[in-house]
């Protein structure tokens, strides 16, 4: 069946969930995909709100979801959004791409050990000093090629190493929300 929870451009919206456990846990959110590109769900920021009152408001950084697939495939994907320590929670979920057939699908939000990971799609962290190395990239000449872009770091969700390299999707994201989203 076709059963998920929609998210418009521009207003999205929010899921509330708790972290039972008395341990920290990965957080991890199924959302459609498909292909080939472009897709016609729209890139997507994720933000998740820590809402113990006694330790006042905390945020994990925002990440960015592209469901778009190189190939011709409609399928749910899950994506590492965090690691979320015990207490409730605000899934905040704003699609940033406008005239998008569809809007962004959400199918499921799970826990984890975060001892075992999943693989998972890539999510984008995008760091506001990334958009300098962007905005110079599109100054200095358009035949730059991508890998000039310094670009900040993010977690590989199999691991919990830290890796430098990205995959050109990286760029593409930091790009589109440096020019779109960071200057609204």
């Amino acid at each position: 069946g076709k059963y998920g929870l929609t998210f418009p451009f521009p207003t999205g919206g929010d899921i509330f969930f708790a972290n039972p456990i008395n341990r920290p846990m990965d957080l991890y959110m199924d959302f459609m995909a498909n292909g080939p590109l472009p897709s016609y769900y729209p890139l997507t920021e994720i933000t998740v709100e820590y809402l113990n009152t006694e330790k006042g408001m905390m945020q994990l950084k925002p990440v960015y979801i592209d469901p778009g697939e190189y190939w011709e495939v409609e399928c749910s994907k899950p994506a590492l959004i965090g690691t979320v320590p015990p207490g409730e929670y605000a899934l905040h979920i704003r699609p940033v791409e406008p005239g998008k057939e569809y809007p962004f699908r959400v199918v499921g939000v799970n826990l984890a050990e975060p001892t075992i990971r999943f693989d998972t799609p890539e999510v984008h962290l995008v760091e506001p000093a990334e958009c300098v190395d962007v905005q110079q990239m599109q100054d200095t000449s358009a035949y730059l090629p991508r890998d000039r872009l310094t670009l900040s770091r993010y977690a590989d969700p199999k691991t919990t190493l830290v890796k430098t390299n990205r995959s050109s999707d990286h760029a593409k994201v930091v790009a589109y929300v440096c020019n779109h989203v960071f200057t609204s």
